[in-house]
């Protein structure tokens, strides 16, 4: 995270909080792949700018040891991608599917992209309205 920090002169922040957590799913709006869910909401007025993200990965996923490595995965993938597709002022929070396991890292990449795009194009969208 620090070459991000030195490439953007910001850090993306991790959400850490079970009540953060909720004000993102609570907005319901998600994007679903094969591989993970993205779901996003806009930071609160008083909140920093810039781009908070958390990470979960259920029993469903499998054991400790491969909730764990899915995790890693999750952040290496938010790592490369999130500064260059993701929008400033919103929180995400990315949640591991089994397949995660199982999949490529290119195409890890490849989901959380189509997933950032699908959801910037529904923001557009709702806007427009």
């Amino acid at each position: 995270m620090i070459q991000v920090a030195e490439k953007n002169m910001q850090k993306i922040s991790v959400l850490a909080k079970r009540k953060d957590f909720l004000r993102v799913a609570a907005v319901n709006k998600k994007w679903v792949s094969d591989s993970m869910i993205v779901q996003v909401a806009k930071r609160e007025e008083q909140d920093t700018p810039g781009i908070g993200v958390g990470y979960t990965a259920s029993k469903r996923v499998g054991n400790a040891v491969q909730r764990s490595r899915a995790k890693r995965r999750l952040r290496e993938v938010v790592r490369q991608i999130l500064w260059d597709k993701g929008e400033q002022g919103h929180d995400y929070v990315v949640i591991a599917r089994t397949a995660i396991l199982e999949m490529s890292f290119d195409q890890l990449i490849r989901d959380f992209s189509w997933c950032l795009k699908r959801l910037k194009r529904s923001n557009n969208e709702i806007g427009h309205n």
